[in-house]
């Protein structure tokens, strides 16, 4: 007796094969490698520095010169009192020698309140991936990865440029930074370095 049932086509080969192929992916959101190197001497790279900021520890700045920008009038006098403004502000500059010393960091993990305050609109990106792998269309998958890893970094480096999540700064990081000229206030947000150093990987787990 037959069933009434046609089987076209026995495709459990392909889905199993594209379940594969996407558990294969990591979508890894951080600093990479190539992204870690700095240029202002630190002892420790951005990939170093981000764990430390993440985890909290402290860490030792080496004995370094560093250029402060003021400006002068028509006479030769200091302006504003002789406080330190931004280069591009200036028309007076000194080179000063900074002794080395030590900074203690608590822990401001921005990567994982990033991931997580991105977490839906990540999630909801995961699910078309895995969609699209299931129909056959691992470029579309690929596409979705990519955006899924973008928006996480991107949260992440939005947490650091608001800063309002983060514990603030302590009033001897500040001072050392008025000393530089710099007058922002948003933890692990100096010279950028750090912030534009995030960003992610989409790779083979064996990779």
């Amino acid at each position: 007796m037959k069933s009434g049932l046609t089987i076209r086509a026995d495709n459990l080969q392909d889905v199993l094969d594209a379940l594969k192929q996407l558990g294969n992916k990591d979508v890894l959101v951080g600093i990479p490698s190539d992204r870690a190197e700095r240029q202002d001497g630190m002892e420790i790279n951005n990939a170093e520095l981000g764990y430390l900021h993440s985890f909290g520890g402290t860490i030792r700045v080496p004995e370094h010169t560093t250029t402060l920008y003021r400006q002068v009038d028509g006479e030769g006098n200091f302006k504003h009192g002789g406080k330190f403004v931004q280069q591009s502000k200036s028309n007076f500059a000194t080179d000063h020698k900074v002794a080395s010393y030590t900074v203690s960091l608590p822990p401001r993990p921005f990567l994982e309140m990033g991931i997580a305050s991105s977490r839906v609109k990540t999630t909801d990106l995961l699910k078309q991936a895995a969609g699209a792998m299931l129909s056959g269309n691992a470029a579309q998958a690929e596409i979705m990865l990519n955006r899924a890893g973008m928006v996480a970094s991107q949260a992440a480096k939005q947490v650091i440029t608001a800063g309002d999540q983060l514990t603030p700064l302590s009033e001897r990081t500040l001072q050392a930074r008025r000393s530089r000229g710099r007058t922002g206030t948003k933890p692990l947000y100096d010279t950028g370095q750090l912030l534009r150093s995030i960003t992610y990987v989409v790779r083979d787990k064996n990779a």
